[in-house]
């Protein structure tokens, strides 16, 4: 009979490499920092197309909803207040991403040590198998030796 011990190691090794090995795989070529940099640079990105178009549409809404006079209006203090925002928007934006990519590292880095440990196991596993001492059948002498009789 085939060790049990080995084929639930085997499965769970597969399911990881099936599932999340590739992923995980990418993200471990990365330092830490590296790789919550490049998960925040294409938030902020984001964040940052997305405020511009917010602005746009708060402008949009004062000058032609509102009725805000052209000539009359205030740039300065108009770019100050939308220069604010964005700064807001980004760095709040970059605090909730750093905190997301921090935690999805260490979850990454988690799995991998999981997986570590699963190899390591199954290495186990198999020399204390190479190490246990053949039997013979003993209801069939003549037969050959078979690996799966061990007890």
């Amino acid at each position: 009979m085939a060790n049990q011990q080995k084929i639930i190691t085997m499965t769970q090794l597969a399911l990881y490499d099936k599932n999340e090995a590739v992923a995980d795989q990418e993200a471990n070529d990365y330092f830490r920092h590296d790789y919550i940099y490049r998960k925040n640079l294409t938030t902020r990105f984001s964040v940052g197309i997305g405020g511009f178009f917010i602005l746009l549409i708060y402008w949009m809404y004062e000058i032609f909803i509102q009725g805000m006079d052209i000539f009359e209006m205030n740039p300065e203090r108009m770019l100050l207040e939308s220069l604010l925002f964005m700064i807001a928007l980004l760095t709040v934006y970059s605090l909730i991403g750093t905190i997301q990519g921090t935690r999805e590292y260490y979850l990454m880095q988690k799995r991998l040590d999981r997986y570590q440990q699963l190899v390591r196991q199954l290495e186990r596993i198999e020399d204390r198998a190479r190490k246990q001492p053949r039997r013979v059948d003993e209801s069939n002498p003549t037969a050959p030796h078979n690996e799966e009789t061990t007890p």
